[in-house]
């Protein structure tokens, strides 16, 4: 009796994979996963050759650290609240947002904060609450931004009035 292969090797589709060094528990790691089609695995687990490596705000010396070990992957800092699995992981920048800032900008000379400052605001009337893919020449940076303005909207949306 001759064996047939269930998938042929082009059939194969090679899932990217996550490492978090986010306290998240198994339930929001397979959450994770299955929202971006990746296998999420936590920082404690073996793992070869991740993609991306997700972890709190840190010292510079850890994110270095954590870039030796995972040589090649994208190093993503990360603030998250998610009362549905319990997570509150909130940084520097969500305590800035809170406290009253309108926003929060990152560039590397005045041409790019001069580009970011005179870019028109997005309103809450201009995004719908739809989920947008990122097209191929928006950055991490643009997702970045885009979750920090969702974040501030949704706290502002759900903080008691004073």
């Amino acid at each position: 009796m001759e064996l047939e292969p269930v998938e042929s090797p082009d059939d194969v589709v090679e899932r990217r994979t996550i490492v978090t060094a986010l306290p998240l528990k198994r339930p929001a790691r397979e959450r994770l996963a299955a929202l971006l089609d990746a296998r999420v695995i936590d920082v404690r687990e073996p793992c070869d050759r991740p993609d991306l490596v997700l972890t709190p705000a840190c010292s510079p010396q850890l994110i270095g650290a954590l870039d030796r070990k995972y040589h090649g992957a994208r190093i993503v800092v990360v603030e998250l609240d998610d009362w549905e699995f319990d997570i509150e992981l909130s940084g520097p920048v969500k305590r800035i947002l809170r406290s009253g800032a309108a926003a929060y900008v990152l560039a590397d000379s005045l041409d790019e904060l001069a580009a970011k400052l005179a870019a028109p605001s997005p309103t809450a009337v201009d995004e719908p609450d739809a989920v947008r893919e990122l097209s191929s020449t928006q950055t991490v940076d643009d997702l970045i931004a885009a979750f920090l303005r969702e974040s501030v909207e949704y706290s502002t949306r759900h903080s008691p009035p004073d």
